[in-house]
């Protein structure tokens, strides 16, 4: 028995047999978007739901659109989805004498936040089948829309210089370039010719890469064109004639087969049209000829075409050349400057922000002056400290995350473990804890035991999933250095607070919190 016999048979058996008992467990895990590197290495995407009663799935595979799968089904610790293709069976002289269904067959283990897939492909002539592995990733939730308000931007980037193609390149040396530049327009004229054999030609992508940003450009597209720009080599902004035919997802403007134009806002063909695009936190915002047609949307996946399917790696733009012609010019990039989001910050300017509460609150010896929190470090330890000032820490398997805040010694700390900082809390206990401690005289950043003589420094805990990082950096300038990391317990009542003890009895410190901050971070 060959391999291709013993897999088609492995399916068929699994496909009998009955549900197992830890099945709707196993559904929870296969849940999600899913990036896949499918055979040959190109980019793919699965998407699997519950519909509140069954399962439904979507996939990309390589080019083309998402569309939905024909079946998806779990059985055991497997997710098993099929794909039909009609292939019509024709005479010598091209009747159609019949239509047959061949069934597709792709089968997936999970490991983690990884997915192992293997393909099960007949050949369309009914002998045989072919056997392809290939692998997947999970793809982090999105985080909140962000808020474009706050972004800051850097130099603008001019992209194309209007004399020639330097700086850009084929995504594939081995195809034809249609590519070429006049009068300052960048153009895409890809001739075939009649009677000879078909051209592959290529499409324009820049040398550098990029993450975060806002880019401007103006596009032509002629009477039945069809091209588009890619932001980061992955997400597709579809360029084509589609003026006076509605709304679509594969119109201009749209985010290709993923998000549809809230308007319709393009110009007839022939006509220079302006894009403004800003790409942040997997979000999108689209503004065509003026008019914002996709506002700070949510980016599923990859789309058709993408280079890759990781979603977190710096791309290029690329410009689809293998389509029909089309031109573009004035071409600038301006990047995003931390491109991390902002999830809660309170800069305690005369109030708390919502969502704190203290712990052991002790109003007495407590403050807001100055733009600052200022506690006084009172006698005990961690279970009975006063003034803990708490909250809940967003849900660390959805994110990774980084809790921040500067802390100064307004009195020079003169008690054996006197000490502030920052704490992690796990259903009601304190699990972790990253501060500025006197210890046997000295002053030190707990854990690690990293000395730290200046009075201020800002304290950072970074949190992604099950580890936990330790990291500061004195007068809150310079790079941050880590000082020590650590696995947390299984997520529960997690919580974030910060707080200061072991102080003296017979006398006052105090402590300046400043600019407290949770940001998620980018992948």
């Amino acid at each position: 028995m060959n391999g291709t016999t013993r897999w088609a048979l492995i399916v068929c058996l699994l496909t009998l047999t009955g549900v197992s008992a830890a099945q709707a467990g196993n559904e929870n895990t296969f849940i999600g978007r899913w990036a896949l590197t499918i055979p040959g290495g190109g980019a793919g995407w699965l998407g699997v739901e519950d519909k509140g009663g069954y399962l439904d799935a979507a996939i990309l595979w390589g080019g083309g659109s998402v569309v939905p799968v024909d079946s998806v089904y779990i059985d055991h610790d497997r997710l098993y989805v099929t794909r039909n293709t009609r292939i019509e069976r024709k005479d010598a002289a091209g009747k159609v004498l019949r239509t047959q269904t061949f069934t597709e067959i792709i089968s997936a283990q999970i490991d983690g936040d990884n997915m192992e897939l293997m393909q099960l492909r007949p050949n369309q002539n009914g002998r045989g089948a072919s056997t392809n592995t290939f692998t997947g990733k999970r793809i982090p939730a999105l985080p909140a829309r962000p808020d474009l308000s706050k972004v800051k931007y850097g130099d603008p980037v001019q992209l194309f210089n209007g004399r020639d193609t330097q700086g850009w390149r084929l995504t594939n040396p081995g195809q034809t370039s249609g590519w070429s530049v006049e009068n300052g327009v960048l153009s895409n004229r890809p001739v075939q010719q009649e009677g000879k054999p078909h051209i592959s030609y290529g499409n324009l992508r820049t040398e550098s890469e990029f993450e975060d940003f806002n880019l401007k450009l103006e596009v032509n597209v002629p009477k039945g064109g069809n091209s588009g720009i890619y932001l980061r080599g992955i997400y597709e902004v579809q360029v084509t004639d589609s003026y006076g035919r509605g709304l679509d997802s594969h119109h201009m403007g749209g985010i290709y087969s993923r998000i549809t134009p809230s308007v319709s806002a393009e110009k007839p063909a022939g006509q220079w049209q302006d894009y403004d695009i800003t790409l942040l936190d997997r979000h999108v915002t689209v503004k065509l000829n003026g008019k914002t047609i996709i506002d700070n949307q949510p980016l599923l996946g990859c789309t058709g075409g993408a280079l890759w399917s990781d979603e977190f790696k710096p791309g290029p733009i690329y410009l689809q050349g293998d389509h029909t012609g089309v031109s573009y010019r004035n071409i600038v990039l301006t990047p995003i400057i931390n491109a991390d989001s902002i999830v809660f910050e309170d800069g305690f300017d005369g109030k708390l922000v919502a969502g704190w509460t203290w712990l052991r609150e002790d109003r007495k010896t407590w403050r807001l002056r100055d733009n600052a929190l200022e506690i006084c470090v009172e006698p005990g330890v961690a279970h009975n400290v006063k003034n803990a000032l708490v909250r809940p820490a967003p849900d660390r398997h959805k994110g990774k995350y980084a809790f921040d805040v500067t802390v100064s010694n307004l009195t020079v700390p003169t008690n054996q473990y006197e000490q502030a900082g920052l704490t992690w809390y796990n259903d009601g206990k304190a699990v972790f804890k990253l501060v500025k401690e006197r210890v046997d005289g000295q002053l030190i950043i707990i854990p690690g035991r990293k000395p730290m003589t200046s009075q201020t420094v800002q304290l950072r805990l970074v949190v992604n999933g099950g580890s936990i990082t330790a990291q500061y950096r004195a007068n809150a300038e310079g790079d941050f250095q880590t000082a020590a990391a650590a696995t947390l317990p299984e997520a529960g009542k997690d919580e974030i607070s910060i707080q200061c003890y072991n102080g003296p009895a017979d006398a006052e410190h105090w402590i300046r919190f400043d600019d407290f901050r949770i940001t998620r971070l980018k992948e």
